[in-house]
């Protein structure tokens, strides 16, 4: 039964996300904004444009390096998972994308793009839980066995070390 609630778990958002083929591109590499970099540019949040692609989305809009992304439509960019999020999501929608730039704040209407959603492989073996615990309880039983080996063993070399102490004293 648990066994199968964890694969449910995990199957469904998989299952979900890949029907999904293309996602949304605007072709900008970000930055989360620091408390400094908020403090010194009086904002609250944004996302720093640190390099635009070329023949980008992007870079037809007029979306500069430097640039601080506030908002795409009624989004608030607060740090770069939410511009993902918002991007993914509107392959080749045009979305309007207020900006600060050298203090002055600005819309810019931008076309974003679209790309083919990166995939991922999962090949999941899960092993039947009942196996499993077999597993950790053979585990649990060598590593006694070997502890009780280790332990006589250093009896042993306990004995050697104190018969040689007395050799030593006798010479």
């Amino acid at each position: 039964m648990l066994k199968t609630l964890f694969v449910i778990m995990l199957a469904v958002p998989l299952l979900l996300w890949a029907d999904e083929t293309t996602v949304g591109y605007l072709g900008v590499h970000l930055d989360n904004l620091s408390d400094a970099m908020k403090k010194a540019l009086d904002l609250d949040y944004g996302v720093l444009v640190e390099k635009v692609v070329e023949e980008s989305p992007a870079e037809k809009g007029g979306i500069e390096v430097g640039d601080v992304i506030l908002k795409i439509d009624d989004n608030d960019i607060k740090d770069y998972g939410d511009l993902k999020a918002v991007v993914r999501e509107r392959p080749n929608e045009r979305v309007a994308m207020r900006i600060r730039r050298s203090g002055k704040t600005m819309t810019k209407n931008i076309e974003l793009g679209e790309k083919e959603r990166t995939k991922i492989e999962l090949d999941l073996d899960i092993p039947d839980l009942e196996e499993l615990e077999n597993v950790l309880v053979i585990k649990k039983g060598e590593l006694e066995e070997e502890l009780k080996n280790l332990k006589e063993e250093l009896e042993g070399l306990k004995l050697e070390l104190k018969a040689l102490k007395e050799d030593l004293k006798k010479k």
